[in-house]
Order: structure tokens, then sequence, then C-alpha cells
């Protein structure tokens, strides 16, 4: 399903976002197994997940795959360009403050993404979808206070960017239901790995590094991101934010 251009059925969505976020919850696990930096860690990552969904795409589209990544338009250029910066400030804040940090601060995202669908879209705050996140803030603040640090402003800020960026991006895909999201990907995960190469090192590195870069960008980058955007446009901002 998040291969194909066709609407995807809601309850399908919310399988697809479920799966997505687990799948994208293992940037902290990655980032601690990596020793490379952020901005390489980031641009390799980067890389390696293009190579993965152009591959997917080239075996979808055949001769027209340049027509594909071509013809994304200007909702997807702007999902790119915020999607590839988010990607790179994610990797920069998991090197710079504790992960515990991190989710802790992006749990923040389902307030700010319901926020952003009232003021841009008009849709209506869900007060069970607003306590439930209340809960799960809550519930993950519990979990990840005793590994939660002082210091690490960069890292917080970045965070906090992070979920800014986030909610920004469902605003677009919502305003843009028929986005093809798998070139949109692909041009997002270059761009990211462009952005960060200016401050990469890839001299040497360790196998160790170059394998777990592979898994990180095919894994957790590649597929991580197409089920979860695949599914975005069918479900209201806070709760996509949520799950």
């Amino acid at each position: 399903a998040p291969m194909s251009k066709s609407p995807i059925p809601r309850p399908t969505g919310l399988a697809m976002l479920i799966a997505g976020s687990a799948v994208d919850s293992t940037s902290g696990l990655f980032s601690r197994l990596i020793t490379a930096d952020g901005f390489t860690t980031a641009s390799g990552r980067g890389f390696f997940a293009f190579l993965l969904l152009t591959l997917v795409l080239i075996w979808r589209d055949r001769n027209r795959t340049l027509r594909s990544l071509l013809g994304i338009g200007l909702g997807g250029i702007a999902f790119v360009l915020l999607n590839a910066s988010g990607m790179v400030m994610n990797m920069l804040s998991l090197k710079f403050t504790a992960v515990a940090n991190f989710f802790m601060i992006f749990a923040t995202a389902p307030f700010v993404a319901a926020l952003a669908g009232r003021i841009v879209l008009g849709e209506k705050l869900d007060l069970a979808t607003l306590l439930a996140a209340l809960a799960g803030f809550a519930g993950i603040a519990i979990m990840m206070v005793s590994g939660a640090s002082s210091g690490g402003l960069i890292g917080d800020l970045l965070a906090l960017a992070c979920v800014l960026t986030y909610a920004a991006i469902v605003m677009v895909v919502r305003r843009n239901p028929h986005l093809d999201m798998l070139p949109v990907l692909a041009l997002t995960v270059l761009t990211s790995g462009l952005i960060a190469l200016p401050f990469a090192s890839f001299g040497g590195l360790p196998g160790h590094d170059w394998a777990i870069l592979v898994l990180f960008g095919f894994f957790q980058l590649a597929v991580g991101n197409l089920l979860i955007f695949a599914a975005v446009s069918r479900i209201p901002a806070a709760q996509s934010g949520l799950l």
C-alpha cells in the first residue's frame, strides 16, 4: 500500500502509522550503536535510504521513474525541504542530548499538530484525542525522566525544532492528500544526505559503522517514513501526532 498511488483506507492507514512509528522509534538505538558524528550519520543514512527507495521506485514505475521524481509539485517540494531538514535535526539532537530528552520533547507533537490542524485546516479539537495525548505524554515522562539530563541545550532546542517541523509536514500532507509519497520520500532522504554531506567525514569509518548506516537508512529512515507519511493524509493531525 505505501508504494501505491491509490488512496489508503483509514483503518489500513492507522495500522501503517502505528507500524511506521514503531520502526521510526529505533532512531535512538541506532544513534547509540554508531560511533560516527551526527552529520556523518545523517548523511550516510540518507544516501542508503535513497538507494532503497529509488530501487523500489524503479521497480514500480520502470521507464517513468524520472517523470515521477520530477512531477512531485509544490506540495512535494515543501515536504522535501521540511522533512529533509527535520531528519538532519533529529539526528543531531540525538547526538547532542539524551535520547530521553528527545522523546520527552517530541511527546508534545500531538498537541502542536492539533493546534496547527485547528488553525491551518480548521480541524476540530478532539477532546478524547487530546486527553489520550496528555496521558501518553505523562507516561513517556515517567518512563524517560530517569534518563533525562540537564544541559544539552542545543540538542533540546533541535528536538523542539523537530516537533515544529513535524507539525508543518503533517499540514503539507493533509493539504495535499494525493501526494505520491514514494518519489517524494526518495528525494527527501537524498536531500537530507546532501544537507549534511559538507559537514560529514566518512574517512576511516569502521566496518561496524557502515553496517549500522545501511540498516539505519534502509530500515528506520526509508521503511519508517514510507509507512508513516503514506498514512498521515488519511488521519486527523492530532491523532497522527499521538500515534
